[in-house]
């Protein structure tokens, strides 16, 4: 039975409704400058300018308590960021004009933003479907009952993909594969032997919106991505995950962080701990369903960090029907600016029917992959699965293409232009863009298998 949850049928959206956070991102003569540091930095300067006035309000003295306190401070090393708390007495405009005056006196450079709200947007409709989904699929190569379901992943040739991979008899590496969401159902039987454990504490990801492990998802959307990604396959229950070329145990597992309260909200800030933690603690892909409409030096600055460090991050295009070119949606349209970033949008998910672009996807240049996003069958909260469509679910479909192909052995920016490269020929779509094409996951394996066996000939 398909249960049908309009929490199901998003992305997630962000809203530019300033919270008491504020993000930063400072350097002096081109090293990057710890936020501590600026109060001892700037007295010393006052003091050296002999009969300088000192210029001080008392909302600079309140900003300085704030970066020198105690846990006031959130570090995000990984991604280049600092985060100052709600908790402290004066907010951004307070500290935007402190840092100006620092600048001034100092010569430091600073991004200085505050903190937005994380809501869900539905897309325009939702599907329901009374299917019965059993038997297995015979193309993939699964006995879980729910692939009967899951044909689509016939047109990207994923279960062609799983053969060519284990016909070659690599030794596969551990992945990590994040997915930066609402949460999962930890207790799901189709996602419970996948996931990735915290050696600090057995915890399985973080919770940014409580400050805590619990990761327990309230609103589907972040079970069903994961399913699509990572559910175990061949288990003879449910569906079949795209990453795991084969298991138990899964060479690619799942690192969980929720980004979004019980009722749906979350942060910026959240998300960029959350890409701050998957990068600091080892994971080499994430999945993000969720988007906002400005950007900043400092939200770029983070997700390239994040790529130097190898990481690859997918994002989702959203579900307006809009054009990029015209109406800019970050964090994917930062993939422009970064080659081991992508941008995925939707394509329809027939077999049997000609490949073309979701009605509701969005698209520009930037979205040089599409990947399946009607009707995706995956898991839900309760032990359960339900159909549902969005670039919420093409995203963490090539999320765990990118997954598999690290567990091969291929790694960062390789990663990326081996999933473009072996795209299908142009998808169609309004926007008269064609350069566009849907992912083949069996092309990319061979792509990479190619690669590899060249790269250990040379070596020799």
């Amino acid at each position: 039975m398909l249960f049908a949850r309009s929490a199901l049928l998003s992305t997630v959206l962000l809203y530019v409704i300033a919270s008491q956070r504020t993000l930063l991102r400072l350097s002096h003569r081109g090293n990057s400058l710890n936020v501590r540091l600026l109060p001892d930095m700037v007295a010393q300067a006052l003091t050296a300018s002999a009969g300088r006035k000192r210029f001080l309000s008392q909302d600079d003295h309140e900003c300085e308590r704030c970066f020198t306190q105690d846990g006031m401070v959130y570090d995000l090393k990984a991604i280049g960021v600092q985060i100052v708390e709600s908790t402290c007495s004066v907010g951004h405009n307070s500290i935007l004009n402190y840092l100006k005056k620092a600048a001034d006196l100092l010569g430091i450079e600073f991004d200085c933003e505050p903190d937005v709200k994380i809501i869900l947007d539905p897309i325009p409709s939702m599907v329901q479907s009374s299917a019965t989904c059993n038997g297995g699929n015979r193309v993939l190569g699964t006995n879980d009952p729910g692939s009967s379901c899951q044909r689509y992943l016939e047109i990207i040739h994923l279960g062609a993909a799983w053969r060519a991979a284990r016909s070659a008899k690599l030794k596969l590496k551990d992945v990590v594969l994040a997915v930066i969401d609402t949460g999962v159902d930890t207790t799901h039987p189709d996602l419970v032997n996948q996931f990735w454990r915290n050696p600090a504490d057995g915890s399985i990801g973080f919770n940014f919106a409580k400050n805590n492990t619990n990761v327990t998802d309230d609103l589907s959307h972040g079970t069903h991505c994961a399913g699509i990604a990572v559910a175990q396959t061949n288990n003879r229950i449910g569906i079949a995950g795209v990453a795991n070329i084969e298991g138990p145990p899964p060479k690619v597992k799942l690192m969980v962080l929720k980004i979004c309260d019980d009722s749906g909200v979350g942060l910026l800030s959240y998300s960029l701990r959350a890409l701050n933690f998957a990068v600091e603690n080892g994971a080499t892909v994430s999945s993000h369903s969720y988007r906002w409409y400005n950007t900043s030096e400092l939200q770029k600055a983070a997700y390239k960090n994040a790529a130097a460090a190898g990481h690859i991050a997918v994002a989702a295009a959203g579900n307006e029907a809009l054009d990029l070119e015209k109406n800019r949606t970050y964090p994917c349209c930062l993939a422009e600016d970064i080659p081991s970033m992508l941008c995925v949008a939707a394509s329809t998910s027939n077999p049997t029917e000609t490949v073309s672009l979701a009605g509701f996807s969005n698209a520009g240049f930037v979205t040089k992959v599409a990947a399946p996003g009607v009707d995706i069958y995956s898991t839900i909260p309760g032990g359960s699965y339900c159909k549902s469509s969005g670039t919420s679910m093409s995203t963490p479909m090539v999320a765990g293409v990118a997954a598999l192909l690290a567990t091969l052995g291929l790694e960062g920016q390789d990663i990326t232009s081996t999933i473009v490269k072996s795209r299908t020929a142009g998808v169609q779509n309004p926007f008269n863009l064609s350069h566009i094409g849907e992912i083949d996951v069996l092309k990319a394996v061979n792509t990479a298998l190619s690669q590899l066996t060249n790269c250990s000939s040379y070596g020799q």
